[in-house]
């Protein structure tokens, strides 16, 4: 069979999108576990999808590890909508870095394109506020103010702000991959970021500030502390065509774009 660069038998070091798409797969799956929610990995699909029964679909995730031919997908969303029917919850979020047929009708609602972006290995420094700092989660504390601030900031209204283990854990040790962290302008917790480290790259993931202390330079900061936080691996993300800019002048490029699905749980397949 002719390599295709796409999925889980093609070689790590192939290409950056094969390699970033199976390096998400793996880095919502341990958080997933380590909250304790379902995770199943369809190996036919190569379908990871993970299930939080959160209100909201950034808890409740589907990462496609290779292209769907057009007449997979019909098969494949039943896989999809079969596994989310098992328990109550809202919407779930579908990850596709290569393009896809109009899948409206097969129980999905678009949500965007977001720009995927590359960094090399660089040294980085963004400078921000005298009064600024950056904080490793180390605890129940840091994790939840980490939450709070994630919750309001990005913002993501469906998730109670005060509701604490809803994304992230209180041992650092339990996600060996991930390092999370606070960004507190002075002394008051404003910002988030975190890094999943792979062999391939830093994931730079959940990014956000307070609405009060933005256009500071503090998501930069915080982004650059995640960004370096293997500094010998290259960085990837999945942007915003707001924070696009900001990415750019870190020195990420945009690669493509991503097609986000939202996927409807009361959808009969």
């Amino acid at each position: 069979m002719l390599e295709t660069g796409n999925g889980p038998s093609t070689p790590h070091g192939d290409n950056l999108l094969n390699d970033f798409a199976r390096g998400e797969a793996d880095a919502f799956a341990e958080l997933a576990r380590e909250r304790g929610e379902r995770v199943v990995e369809d190996e036919e699909f190569a379908l990871t999808m993970t299930d939080g029964g959160s209100p909201s679909l950034f808890g409740n995730v589907v990462m496609l590890r290779r292209p769907l031919l057009s007449d997979e997908w019909p098969a494949a969303a039943r896989r999809m909508h079969t596994f989310f029917a098992q328990q109550a919850g809202g919407p779930f979020m579908t990850f596709c870095g290569w393009p896809t047929p109009d899948v409206r009708p097969l129980g999905f609602g678009a949500i965007g394109h977001p720009p995927l972006m590359f960094r090399p290995p660089a040294s980085l420094d963004s400078p921000a506020p005298d009064d600024f700092e950056i904080r490793s989660v180390t605890d129940a504390e840091t994790a939840a103010q980490y939450e709070r601030v994630l919750v309001s900031g990005f913002p993501i209204p469906d998730l109670d702000p005060e509701q604490a283990g809803a994304l992230i854990t209180a041992d650092p040790g339990s996600t060996p991959h991930w390092r999370h962290f606070v960004g507190y302008l002075a002394g008051q917790p404003v910002a988030t970021g975190s890094a999943y480290v792979d062999p391939q790259h830093v994931h730079v993931e959940f990014i956000a500030t307070l609405e009060p202390a933005r256009g500071r330079g503090i998501g930069a900061a915080i982004t650059a502390a995640a960004t370096t936080a293997a500094p010998d691996v290259p960085a990837m993300l999945i942007a915003s065509d707001l924070g696009r800019p900001v990415y750019e002048r870190l020195g990420y490029v945009t690669m493509l774009r991503f097609t986000l699905w939202a996927g409807h749980r009361a959808h009969g397949g």
